[in-house]
């Protein structure tokens, strides 16, 4: 978030650069991928009823991941290329041990739970992305690949954040939204047959903006924004339903779905529009924008801020230090700050790429990373909880109520 106001501007010129490519996988990678995962983790062994089969694996996971995408962003940052794909090397180790522990909990699952389903799909897509990673990375030094080195891009772009994090979220959300909202209304059989419809559509356009199969990219796109649209109004209809009132999680969730609308009308829009064009590269970048911090961003935080507090509370049980309730892991008054910054900021500078407006899109920038560093500094506030056995000073309070910690 502290580098967006200052890389904003390059965006304006060209999308593909050095410290947009760094940017761009400290986003993908740092953030979203290992919030994806870290969620996995905890919330796939309990709904399946599987534990983890290789846990040391899970840690070996772990630190590779950590090398890798450290690795990664770093050398891509100096154009040095040798170690970027080096890095992305370890990156596709790191998801294979990844894929290990998850589709050993999900596999059995296959095509009988919907949440279950997707993510068996969208492990497989992380391999997939990480795999084409690494051999884009290859090929600035060895010059091997035919096509165009956007379109080549764009492939392993839209695996990765539409195959793995869209469908991730999705598969996600059918499981936590009905639970969040307590609402009245069984999850739809759609829900499944729209995972299966974004799966196939992002595999048919991967293949084709890669050339490797024809029909064009216009009608996998299609496909997609009609399983996407079809998501909208499967979620929209459990928040119809709902049994208690909207909350922050679910402000985030449904601004995260208008971010997603935006951002289906622009990546269309790239199907007449080169993106190697000055428009071209504008509209590219909104739609970076609008899909990594509008929609992807907005539906984590939201899911955070249920989920991460529930962590801290069970690491600190299972370890045996002194219990504490969600609320007190939690600055609740931060939560609107967050919520208007984040999106005024993403709407702002999304309107400053497309109107060329280097000055607008840079107000936008600094409003996001000043919402983002907020989040940052509470999160990692709540979290630290889960390391070191003090509590907060309101626990000291002799009339506080532990009911939250159960």
């Amino acid at each position: 978030m502290a580098a967006v106001p200052f890389v904003v501007g390059d965006l304006v010129d060209f999308f593909y650069q050095p410290r947009i490519l760094a940017l761009t996988h400290t986003f993908t990678l740092g953030w979203i991928s290992s919030a994806i995962m870290g969620v996995m983790y905890r919330v796939v062994p309990v709904m399946t009823k599987r534990p983890l089969r290789f846990p040391r694996l899970a840690r070996w996971q772990f630190w590779l991941f950590e090398i890798g995408a450290t690795g990664l962003i770093t050398h891509m940052l100096i154009g040095v290329w040798e170690p970027t794909w080096m890095s992305a090397a370890v990156i596709v180790l790191s998801a294979a041990f990844f894929a290990v522990n998850m589709l050993y909990c999900v596999g059995p699952a296959w095509h009988q739970g919907v949440s279950e389903t997707g993510m068996c799909m969208s492990v497989m897509f992380l391999l997939t992305a990480a795999s084409l990673g690494l051999v884009l990375a290859l090929d600035k030094s060895y010059g091997f690949l035919s096509g165009s080195v956007l379109t080549n891009l764009a492939s392993h772009a839209h695996l990765a954040a539409l195959g793995w994090v869209s469908l991730t979220i999705c598969s996600v959300s059918y499981r936590m939204a009905p639970a969040f909202l307590l609402s009245e209304l069984t999850l739809p059989r759609v829900a499944i047959w729209q995972l299966y419809s974004l799966a196939v559509g992002v595999t048919g356009l991967g293949l084709s903006l890669l050339g490797w199969i024809g029909g064009g990219a216009s009608i996998w796109s299609g496909i997609i924004m009609l399983a996407m649209l079809a998501y909208v109004g499967v979620l929209q209809s459990l928040v119809r339903n709902r049994r208690i009132s909207i909350d922050w999680t679910m402000r985030h969730a449904l601004a995260g779905v208008v971010c997603l609308l935006l951002s289906i009308g622009l990546g269309f829009s790239l199907l007449w529009i080169d993106p190697g064009s000055a428009i071209g590269n504008r509209v590219a970048g909104a739609y970076g924008v609008l899909g990594l911090l509008g929609w992807v961003t907005n539906l984590i935080i939201g899911m955070s801020y249920k989920l991460f507090p529930g962590f801290v509370v069970g690491v600190r049980e299972r370890r045996g230090w002194p219990k504490l309730a969600l609320a007190e892991l939690s600055l609740l008054s931060c939560r609107p700050v967050v919520f208007i910054l984040l999106n005024a900021g993403v709407l702002t500078a999304a309107g400053g790429l497309i109107a060329a407006h280097v000055a607008v899109a840079q107000l936008g920038a600094l409003v996001i990373a000043l919402g983002g560093l907020i989040y940052v500094a509470v999160m990692a506030r709540t979290l630290s909880y889960a390391y070191r056995a003090s509590v907060p000073p309101a626990a000291n309070d002799p009339f506080r109520i532990l009911s939250g910690s159960s």
